[in-house]
């Protein structure tokens, strides 16, 4: 592969909205001769658990390396409710996996939280935070490119520390079946397979049937499984996250399509 492969992550909307072509555009520029190929994928607007998990089952599980890049931008601003001035917000960071992927992120929320444990080091990037509301366009772009260059000017102190863990017992991510994709434990949960439980999120309950995948239910019935997402964190450890389906349907219509950070709840029934 003679090309990095780049990965934008962001929650502009759909992905013909104009953002991810302004973006994109001013990417290429910024990198110069670095040859590149630009990818580019939506998260729902200011889900940061969802940003996170895109960016860990796709960081996580690439066999491409240093040849893979991310540039990643979930940017809610909600580190300070207050009045901002020039269109302040939240830091851009470094992060460099173990298996050589490197990302350029808004460190926000939980965007970071699931490639925390997975990463060899993460620092701030010393570039300004503030002057556009269209930071990723205007401004990281410039700090991406130069970092690809190999131009490491701009690196600061290591913020490790600020990433927050993993979330647990949450929505991360729903797919575009309407699959819901939740950070509970499978291992509890599975010791019940075959048993019908009340699981409730949104507001909403629902009887679901636990299987052995997400096809072990009749069609129309609620299932809660195992999913096909998840990866091997630093430690050997699998990660593995449940999902919850409705066969031949959208879970998360059902459940009021709840958004990234819901609580999941769930109890047997006696």
């Amino acid at each position: 592969m003679d090309k990095l492969l780049v990965y934008v992550i962001a929650d502009y909307g759909a992905l013909h909205d104009l953002a991810f072509a302004e973006v994109t555009q001013k990417l290429y520029a910024e990198l110069g001769e670095v040859p590149a190929r630009i990818e580019t994928f939506a998260v729902p607007a200011f889900d940061t658990y969802a940003t996170g998990f895109a960016l860990a089952q796709t960081a996580i599980n690439s066999e491409l390396g240093e040849q893979h890049k991310f540039f990643v931008n979930t940017a809610p601003r909600k580190d300070d409710l207050m009045p901002r001035v020039s269109n302040s917000g939240e830091g851009f960071v470094y992060v460099r996996l173990i298996n050589g992927v490197e990302i350029c992120a808004v460190n926000s929320g939980y965007s970071l939280a699931f490639v925390k444990n997975f990463a060899e080091d993460i620092r701030q990037i010393n570039c300004s935070v503030e002057g556009s509301q269209f930071r990723s366009r205007d401004i990281f772009p410039a700090s991406f490119g130069k970092i690809m260059n190999g131009d490491l000017s701009e690196m600061g102190e290591s913020v490790m520390d600020s990433i927050p863990e993993a979330p647990r017992d949450v929505l991360c991510y729903t797919d575009g079946y309407g699959n819901m994709k939740c950070a509970l434990d499978v291992d509890d949960i599975m010791e019940r397979k075959g048993q019908d439980i009340i699981v409730e999120a949104n507001g909403q309950q629902q009887i679901v049937r636990i299987a052995d995948g997400i096809f072990g239910v009749e069609d129309g019935q609620f299932c809660l499984s195992v999913g096909s997402s998840g990866w091997t964190d630093s430690d050997g450890q699998k990660i593995r996250f449940a999902e919850i389906v409705k066969r031949g349907g959208s879970a998360a219509a059902v459940f009021g399509n709840p958004i990234g950070g819901t609580a999941i709840t769930w109890r047997a029934i006696h």
